[in-house]
């Protein structure tokens, strides 16, 4: 299993669709070496506004872009909203 637990975009170059493309590339970088699997542990903030200092796990809504899954609720929060714990298989 590998995991993606942050995904950091320096200010300046927020809102310009970055942080898919850093999640997308991160999901290739495990699927050409390997792995069977990515797991993500983003926070499910069902669109309302998150701090940016506190986005640094990525969204829910992020994650099943790219094809993930919520497998698990988790007991985490960051920046007032709960973390979710996230998959996306990559053997078929």
């Amino acid at each position: 299993m590998w995991s993606v637990w942050c995904l950091r975009v320096r200010p300046g170059h927020r809102g310009r669709g970055v942080l898919p493309r850093l999640l997308h590339g991160a999901v290739e970088f495990a699927r050409e070496r390997g792995a069977p699997a990515v797991e993500g542990y983003p926070v499910d903030n069902r669109g309302e506004k998150v701090d940016q200092t506190m986005a640094f796990v990525g969204f829910r809504s992020l994650f099943e872009r790219e094809g993930f899954t919520k497998v698990a609720d988790t007991d985490s929060v960051s920046g007032g909203f709960p973390r979710v714990l996230m998959r996306l298989d990559l053997r078929g």
